[in-house]
């Protein structure tokens, strides 16, 4: 650095000796555009700066439609899944039941225990539906900790149809076995409950596509949610159409667990009657299969009270 500091004084000096104001202003104005020049990154920090913001404009605006992008695939999602019901397949003793499977299989000794291996996906609560078997039973396990989950030993009762909500992490796994010396064929279905949720409103008319996807359980084991608010009526009035083997019942809005119905009424050709506590509590009628199978529906919401 000492070195350096005479060859920058150097040209300073000789500027003092010169007389010409020429020289001076000339020399003078070249360091001023050094400074100027300097300033030039600056800018370009600035153009950086404001580049960044425009680049994350998009973001927003790929992020905005995103909610209304899973909300509209969330209501078509279980109809596929209920394509695969469609083209079901059977699962003999040992193999894995997924949604739709169907199991047609037998006891064919004393202390026989078949196992079916869960993979339900997401799905959280199913129904074991089209249960026939005299004096057999089913159980689900955790594999985690072995330990049995819901309903302990199940009879598999003709023509019944139960929900299995799973409350553990890890695998499961399906368990037949007989009473004891009990032998002999048994049969059931699997369906994942698939809930949809729509607006409603006293005195609306529900229907095919009222509101927009409404009035068919399109699906095996859909069950479709209608939220109204009471708006000061203390009761309802549900006039179900003309329908085959779909149940109605009421539920406050905040409740979540609605896979196993608690006082069901069947809907289809009937008036039922429900009691509200006033005021603007939100309500939920839930419509749903009894034996998780497809149909259509329709009925009307009126004030009672």
């Amino acid at each position: 650095m000492a070195k350096n500091s005479p060859v920058r004084l150097a040209p300073a000096r000789y500027c003092a000796l010169l007389v010409l104001s020429l020289t001076v202003v000339t020399g003078c104005g070249l360091a001023s555009g050094q400074v100027k020049s300097a300033d030039v990154p600056p800018v370009q920090i600035t153009s950086s700066v404001s580049a960044e913001p425009v680049e994350s404009l998009p973001a927003p605006a790929e992020s905005t439609p995103a909610p209304a992008l899973n909300q509209a695939e969330s209501t078509p999602a279980p109809a596929e899944s209920g394509g695969a019901q469609t083209a079901s397949s059977a699962v003999d003793p040992g193999g894995t039941l997924v949604d739709g499977s169907t199991v047609s299989a037998e006891l064919t000794r004393a202390g026989q225990r078949d196992k079916f291996t869960l993979d339900l996906g997401d799905a959280r609560e199913f129904h074991v539906a089209d249960m026939e078997g005299d004096g057999i039973q089913f159980q689900v396990f955790s594999d985690v900790d072995d330990q049995p989950v819901g309903f302990a030993g199940t009879s598999l009762t003709a023509g019944t149809s139960l929900a299995v909500k799973l409350t553990k992490a890890g695998g499961y796994r399906l368990e037949v076995w007989g009473d004891p010396n009990v032998i002999g064929p048994y049969s059931f279905r699997i369906a994942t409950v698939k809930v949809r949720t729509f607006p409603a409103a006293i005195g609306l008319k529900i229907g095919e596509d009222s509101p927009v996807g409404a009035g068919q359980l399109d699906v095996p084991g859909r069950i479709d949610r209608f939220e109204f608010d009471a708006d000061g009526a203390k009761a309802i009035q549900v006039i179900g159409d003309a329908c085959t083997g779909i149940d109605i019942e009421l539920y406050s809005a905040t409740e979540k667990s609605i896979a196993d119905p608690r006082q069901p009424s069947p809907l289809c050709g009937n008036q039922i009657d429900f009691q509200l506590s006033g005021g603007s509590e939100r309500y939920a009628l839930v419509v749903r299969s009894p034996a998780a199978k497809t149909g259509t529906y329709s009925f009307q919401i009126v004030r009672a009270g």
